[in-house]
């Protein structure tokens, strides 16, 4: 089977997955863009039975022509113009985070005491629920995000139905509440598309918030962590973040993207890499191995700020392009340049590093660091 780094066999079937591995960059887009696949995991012959009683509603299970309904009302509230606006709201939040380190221990965990607060808070802004709502959904999102594992099994299953009612039962009386007095926060804002043509309903209002927990905040929260890591290794590659954030971060969702893996399941006949899928059949795209494909990227195990972008797939592509992908580049710039700014001098703890087992995140467990000094006073 691929390797990572390598270019043979760009796609095979794998008989411990009982699915065809997807891992060169040019099939894997090709996957993700093409049409006769389906996202919904109701159809996967490798979910378990239980995820038929999965609530429908979610942009990231739902097929065209429901999806192409769903993300053309949700799209404008994540448009990289509309993200933008939030930047001095965002940078306000990383900045309070980071205040708060002073008064830990000089070694302190990335994950735990920055990309969770960080990525919570935004999301708690976004939905104005204040900081009851980020402690709830700091206590459900672990078990609320393992129904996302490609493997997940039926104690997984369950784990994350109950945080899904859990964060239901929080969200109803705000939502009853937004509805008789709407503000300029993301749930009034979908609560006002019920009254448009083909408009939102309350399952779909309430299954799109819940999206936004399990795949934005967790999500984000990884890669803020992982990039870290990346510069802590790599600190030859710290001005070149100073220089180009943006561009920087390009190259730390190629290398270290929070998404190993995107399962699909054809619908129709497809050839892929040489291989024939037929309709029913589970393929799954290893999105971190297609982002090191050398036939894409040149010495695509390395670190480089400066490479110009050239495309990858940390956010999917096609109709599944990751919705809150601009909020995400923002919180990652912000916290990444801002925290390396004020400790210039931020060090691993020399912890052993261990990344999280799972089959669908690329993630640390917990990511020890020295602060240093703090040099930089707003």
């Amino acid at each position: 089977m691929t390797t990572v780094g390598t270019a043979t066999r760009p796609a095979s079937w794998d008989d411990e997955t009982g699915a065809f591995r997807i891992t060169g960059y040019s099939e894997a887009s090709a996957v993700l863009r093409g049409d006769g696949w389906s996202s919904d995991p109701r159809l996967s012959p490798l979910v378990a039975p239980q995820a038929r009683d999965m609530p429908p509603g979610a942009l990231l299970f739902t097929d065209p022509p429901e999806h192409t309904r769903l993300r053309q009302l949700v799209s404008p509230a994540f448009t990289p113009k509309s993200i933008e606006q939030l930047r001095p709201r965002v940078t306000s939040i990383v900045d309070a985070a980071l205040d708060g380190l002073a008064e830990l221990d000089p070694e302190i965990d990335i994950l735990a005491d920055v990309a969770y607060p960080v990525t919570l808070a935004v999301i708690a802004e976004l939905l104005d629920v204040g900081t009851d709502g980020a402690q709830q959904f700091a206590e459900q999102t672990p078990n609320l995000v393992r129904m996302l594992e490609i493997d997940a099994s039926p104690e997984d299953l369950m784990a994350s139905a109950i945080a899904s009612t859990e964060l239901m039962l929080f969200l109803t009386p705000i939502l009853a509440e937004r509805a008789r007095h709407p503000g300029d926060d993301f749930i009034s804002g979908l609560l006002a598309l019920q009254g448009e043509p083909d408009g939102l309903d309350l399952a779909e209002i309430m299954a799109t918030c819940i999206l936004l927990l399990a795949a934005g905040h967790e999500t984000t929260a990884n890669l803020i962590t992982n990039s870290t890591l990346a510069l802590l290794d790599h600190p030859n590659q710290l001005p070149h973040l100073f220089a180009n954030p943006e561009r920087a971060v390009e190259e730390l969702l190629r290398l270290e993207g929070p998404v190993k893996v995107a399962g699909r399941t054809a619908l129709v006949d497809h050839h892929v890499g040489g291989e024939h899928i037929r309709p029913g059949q589970a393929a799954l795209v290893h999105i971190q191995q297609a982002n090191r494909d050398p036939l894409r990227f040149v010495a695509p195990l390395r670190l480089d700020l400066t490479r110009k972008p050239t495309g990858h797939l940390a956010f999917g592509a096609g109709p599944h392009f990751c919705l809150g992908a601009a909020l995400a580049r923002l919180e990652t710039a912000e916290t990444l340049t801002r925290l390396f700014a004020r400790y210039p001098t931020l060090a691993s703890a020399h912890t052993t590093t261990r990344w999280r087992h799972s089959t669908t995140f690329h993630a640390l467990e917990r990511l020890h660091v020295q602060l240093g000094a703090d040099t930089l006073r707003r």
